[in-house]
């Protein structure tokens, strides 16, 4: 079905008319097409404070100590915003085709950079009989099936979120360490759900070879491969995930340089991470609790000093009360260990690498798709870390730099 210029129109129209009525265009033939999305302005307040004194005594894998780098200042974000297009095709047989197209929209400075696709995107098929299969750009089984609860409507993008502590490493600042991915390139499957609540996910991502950062080599071929299995039912989710990485160098491109293998075409690397996640709801309370090990190893080392190997475990709780249609409150705990590393023939130190963040959060419905909230957030580094929740406009924090931040702002989904 080709979709007119009038139609959209009208389809857009209905969506912004009736808010939480999926704008929907039927034909004849089974296609079915739906315009959907989330404005999320908020103001936030970002304070950075207790940085690690040059001179300090701090772990191997430290950077670069300095005064306390973030700006006091109000900012408005807008990253949880995004516009959304999909559809399905019934092509017989309970089968269907299937498609998404997504993106973030930046409401409060105009949307100049900001290209299509790059939230969930995708072209499959699914079957009520074996499942689904989709290709594009997605959220890995590892992200989806751990963290369910989200924070009063966010999973990622906010400095409330979990994944900030709970899935990178507590040194450097580079985004290979996160198993809190969207991954392009992506083949990914979902089986259907059987007895009663059980489904397993896997998903295989190609790397572009500029995303090592070496494309001189063919040694050199960046790769995540993350699967899942969760059984829900009644009041009870349970999930276990397991995701790796495999040369994208989460522990050199965090290291300092004098640790990094990241220019040696001779060295590989596997990052891994198991996560463990139960909820259960009681009454109008949703307790949920993760836990997680992640693994950085990279192998084929052969210059003394360089980085070989980091593990560290990380844990988190969180309490969301649904107090009435109108009240909602979470609360979650997050605590990642310093662990332990390894470098070639040479002592390697993780003093000071833990870190923790608490926040708290309100919202307040006027409506099932509007709401406003307050958010805050207390992110504690140890004397060697620098997990980081701020937005991108601010600089990285330094280490031992604590961050304190809070937000007001309103929700509005269709």
């Amino acid at each position: 079905m080709r979709l007119n210029r009038k139609a959209m129109v009208l389809a857009v129209g209905a969506a912004l008319a009736a808010p939480g009525a999926y704008a929907q265009i039927k034909s004849p033939a089974g296609t079915d097409w739906e315009f959907y999305g989330k404005f999320y302005p908020e103001l936030t307040h970002a304070r950075g404070e207790g940085a690690t004194a040059p001179g300090t005594t701090v772990s191997t894998l430290a950077g670069t100590l300095g005064g306390n780098a973030l700006v006091s200042r109000w900012e408005m974000q807008v990253s949880n915003t995004y516009l959304g297009f999909r559809g399905e095709k019934r092509i017989g047989g309970g089968n269907r085709a299937i498609w998404q197209l997504e993106q973030q929209v930046n409401i409060d400075e105009g949307n100049t950079t900001t290209s299509f696709a790059n939230r969930d995107s995708f072209a499959g098929f699914s079957s009520a009989g074996w499942g689904t299969v989709r290709l594009g750009n997605m959220d890995t089984p590892f992200k989806k099936y751990g963290d369910t609860l989200g924070f009063l409507g966010v999973s990622s993008g906010n400095f409330v979120t979990t994944s900030n502590v709970f899935r990178k490493t507590g040194f450097g600042t580079n985004s290979s360490s996160s198993f809190n991915l969207r991954r392009a390139n992506a083949i990914d499957f979902a089986s259907p759900t059987i007895l009663g609540g059980l489904q397993t996910a896997v998903q295989y991502s190609i790397g572009n070879p500029t995303e090592s950062g070496i494309t001189t080599t063919p040694r050199r071929f960046p790769r995540v491969v993350s699967w899942g299995v969760k059984w829900e039912q009644g009041p009870l989710y349970t999930a276990f995930s397991q995701e790796s990485h495999l040369d994208l160098f989460g522990g050199s491109r965090n290291a300092p340089a004098a640790r990094s293998n990241f220019a040696d075409p001779s060295v590989n690397s596997v990052d891994t991470a198991n996560q463990f996640t139960v909820a259960y709801k009681i009454g109008v309370h949703t307790i949920e609790a993760d836990y997680v090990k992640k693994r950085y190893k990279e192998d084929n080392v052969v210059v003394n000093g360089r980085f070989q190997e980091y593990k560290n475990n990380a844990y988190m709780l969180v309490l969301e009360s649904r107090w009435s249609g109108a009240w909602r409150t979470t609360f979650h705990y997050v605590k990642s260990s310093a662990g332990s590393c390894t470098l070639l023939n040479t002592n390697c130190t993780t003093d000071g690498l833990e870190g923790k963040q608490i926040s708290a959060g309100a919202a307040y419905f006027v409506d099932p798709n509007f709401y406003l909230f307050v958010l805050a957030s207390k992110l504690t580094n140890g004397s060697s870390a620098r997990y980081n929740n701020v937005a991108s406009t601010q600089p990285n924090p330094n280490p031992g730099e604590d961050i304190t931040q809070g937000a007001v702002g309103l929700a509005y989904t269709f």
